[in-house]
């Protein structure tokens, strides 16, 4: 396991995650975000974590995310494809999958990725965990995300934020769900996760239509 330091919430000391001290770190329109999921899955957890582990096999699951490469240090080279509002968003970057424990079924997801119109970048560092629930497993994912430069402004509506990562980590269960199960998935490929369509499902929940 990595015993570094860690910083506040958990952010590794010296991470690209680290927030700046002093005013600099005031001045630097970075935005911190904290997020929380979690999911089940229907197989045991040993399973469910192996199958977790093995990105270019579940990347389809996410919507809006492609594998473009797996580079030769192991990191996986991809984009994703996100809408906040009226504002798409086409991140490209790569994913670290470090600090595996599997006799815990824990593990660490660290991804960085920047706006292909240079709007901006973003980092998360994801302590991932699958849990025993019943006969299948739960997923539990806890994220410290930071957003700079302009899209650091649409972060700062932190619930449009967390609407967006409910419905991709929503989106992700119910395609490794058809995964594990040998179904076709929906998810991958071009597809946008769009705030927008996010907020016209809510107000058709809330008003029955």
């Amino acid at each position: 396991m990595d015993d570094r330091a860690s910083g506040p919430g958990g952010i590794d000391a010296g991470s690209p995650l680290a927030p700046s001290a002093g005013p600099e770190g005031a001045r630097s329109g970075s935005e911190i975000l904290l997020l929380s999921n979690q999911f089940e899955a229907s197989r045991a957890p040993d399973e469910t974590f192996a199958l977790l582990l093995d990105a270019p096999s579940i990347v389809h699951c996410v919507p809006g995310a492609e594998l473009l490469g797996v580079e030769p240090d192991g990191a996986f080279r991809g984009r994703v494809s996100v809408k906040l509002g009226p504002v798409a968003l086409k991140f490209t970057g790569t994913v670290y999958i470090t600090d595996i424990d599997a006799a815990a079924h824990a593990a660490i997801v660290r991804a960085k990725g920047s706006d292909l119109q240079g709007r901006g970048a973003a980092n998360a560092i994801t302590r991932m965990r699958v849990e025993p629930a019943g006969e299948g497993s739960r997923v539990v994912l806890e994220s410290d995300l930071q957003l700079s430069g302009m899209v650091a402004q649409y972060g700062r509506a932190q619930g449009v934020i967390a609407a967006v990562s409910n419905q991709i980590v929503a989106d992700f269960a119910k395609n490794l769900q058809a995964l594990l199960a040998g179904e076709e998935t929906s998810g991958g490929g071009a597809r946008e996760i769009s705030a927008l369509s996010l907020a016209w499902r809510a107000l058709r929940a809330k008003t029955g239509a």
